[in-house]
């Protein structure tokens, strides 16, 4: 017998903000438009943030492997003041990057704050600075189980998150890592002379993202929004650094047994690693996951994550020094979206392309760019 057809998704969570920025909250359905495949939907509901703020909604923080001193304290400091800010009610789980693979620490999703902060406790001393080992391609730890019964949470929790954020604020000696070498370039960290140690990052990567695609997987079956944010600075940002693509048309020295040459090694790489981040956007687009990034510097330097978040609905924040003041204000920001649904499911497999406007002047939109 064949198959069922698999139902495209109906419905998407919606962020509109204004010329300046700001938040707008009561779009009406007259003035949107969806398209999925290419073919107008008609909306069947619009609720706006404020008929959706008593959802529950999960948070996966997914700590990847930092570098540099500093920039480490930045994000764990980022990532504690972000915990004191969730609001009641929501859930959290929280993944670290451990000697071989991402390690969750707690077995699932909970409103337990008490956890969270004991969890947020151990990532500075288990992150390691490069992605070392060879990944499983699934979570270990305590693994992830999406049905987890939370158990009562302990009595102040929030205290003793507060607590750690002060511990946090207080320096960055106990962050780990070491400080990054001054003019040291991802072109430099890669060496694109030697193309076996470029293919085993492109392995370990491919494996370290499988293991997202695990936890996405595992997340369609949670209602509500759904958020992952990953906070990085390795191999993985490195191998998509504008730096590494232009090389793709550079001129390199070539050298005898250079098995194809830097081009050759940047060109293999590029394409691996975008396959790699197409299988993520798409297990995100039917799981109804909206990623995050926290890892480049800039505009143009986002990480991994960062290429292909804005595809989900997400956002990129540099990993820089006024990253908890931005981050800690996002938090009112990521939950503000409305929930459209639509009629006109289409019979696929594969996902397909969505697209949302708003005939409002001035609206901008995020929202994913595809659904399944």
């Amino acid at each position: 017998m064949a198959a069922p057809p698999v139902s495209t998704r109906s419905q998407a969570w919606v962020l509109a903000l204004d010329e300046r920025g700001g938040l707008v909250g009561d779009l009406r359905p007259d003035e949107l438009e969806v398209k999925v495949g290419g073919k107008v939907r008609p909306l069947t509901e619009l609720k706006t943030p404020a008929q959706t703020a008593d959802m529950s909604q999960s948070w996966v923080l997914v700590f990847e492997p930092i570098r540099d001193t500093t920039t480490r304290a930045v994000a764990f400091t980022a990532a504690a003041d972000f915990l004191t800010k969730v609001p009641d009610g929501d859930r959290v789980f929280i993944v670290a990057r451990g000697k071989d693979s991402l390690e969750s620490l707690m077995p699932g999703l909970t409103g337990d704050r008490a956890a969270w902060a004991s969890a947020m406790e151990k990532v500075p001393g288990m992150l390691p600075e490069t992605l070392t080992g060879i990944p499983k391609g699934q979570v270990g730890g305590q693994g992830f189980d999406p049905a987890a019964k939370a158990l009562p949470g302990e009595p102040g929790g929030q205290e003793k998150l507060a607590a750690l954020l002060a511990k946090f604020q207080n320096g960055a000696s106990w962050a780990g890592g070491t400080m990054d070498q001054k003019g040291r370039t991802a072109l430099d960290r890669l060496n694109l002379n030697d193309s076996m140690l470029v293919s085993s990052l492109v392995q370990i990567s491919g494996r370290e993202m499988a293991t997202l695609e695990s936890i996405l997987d595992q997340m369609g079956s949670i209602p509500g929004p759904k958020h992952m944010i990953v906070f990085s600075r390795c191999e993985m940002d490195d191998l998509v650094h504008p730096s590494i693509r232009s090389a793709m048309n550079r001129s390199f020295t070539r050298t005898k047994g250079d098995m194809g040459g830097p081009a050759e090694t940047a060109t293999l790489a590029v394409r691996d690693v975008t396959i790699q981040q197409q299988r993520v956007k798409e297990k995100a687009a039917s799981s109804g996951v909206m990623l995050y990034s926290v890892a480049g510097a800039g505009p143009n330097l986002v990480g991994n994550i960062g290429t292909i978040a804005a595809e989900t609905g997400g956002f990129c924040f540099p990993l820089r020094s006024e990253l908890e003041r931005q981050f800690g204000q996002g938090i009112q920001i990521f939950g503000s979206r409305h929930l459209l649904r639509w009629s006109g499911d289409v019979s696929s497999t594969q996902p397909v392309s969505l697209e949302i406007k708003s005939k409002r002047k001035g609206i901008k939109l995020i929202a994913p760019s595809m659904v399944r």
